[in-house]
């Protein structure tokens, strides 16, 4: 499906990206995957010579085992670097709510530490809508993460976001 995709050329640009997206609703369509996690974009762009190879291959000589073999290996790769993320996120949010048991137990709450990870920020509207507290609570809630080190608070115009800066690293990983 993806190469045939490829090979009507539809569009001027994000050819590549759109194809990649129709590999994961394939493998949600089919039950392999429960949600759309895996992010093959960084295997093709790692390996771009050796797809474009591919891609050639299956046009001129109808080579398609080696071509889908690279995209069994993009999904293997990208799998296992997309569980290895998710458990990194997972121990992070665990430390987090330990840190915040140990440092600041009267604000500790599982819905605060799930806010803190919904997003790579957090901002009182956020803790208001999720029922963690009120304007003014979560506003020190906040306020008291980032002095324990939690959160860093970045000032844009009226806004303040606190940025969850152990999870961008993660993510940035």
């Amino acid at each position: 499906m993806h190469y045939q995709f490829e090979a009507i050329h539809p569009f001027h640009d994000g050819n590549g990206r759109t194809g990649r997206i129709l590999n994961l609703l394939f493998l949600l369509q089919n039950e392999l995957l429960d949600i759309p996690v895996l992010y093959l974009s960084r295997y093709v762009i790692e390996n771009k010579a050796r797809y474009y190879t591919l891609l050639q291959g299956v046009t001129e000589r109808q080579e398609w085992e080696p071509w889908i073999l690279y995209f069994l290996d993009a999904i293997e790769v990208t799998a296992k670097s997309t569980l290895k993320k998710v458990n990194a996120i997972l121990s992070l949010m665990d430390a987090t709510a330990e840190k915040i048991k140990a440092e600041r137990p009267r604000i500790y709450s599982r819905d605060l530490v799930d806010v803190m990870f919904e997003q790579s920020y957090a901002r009182i509207m956020l803790l208001e809508r999720a029922g963690v507290a009120k304007r003014q609570t979560a506003s020190r809630y906040l306020k008291e993460l980032a002095s324990i080190g939690l959160l860093r608070a970045v000032h844009r115009g009226r806004e303040v976001y606190y940025v969850n800066e152990g999870l961008v690293d993660v993510l940035a990983a």
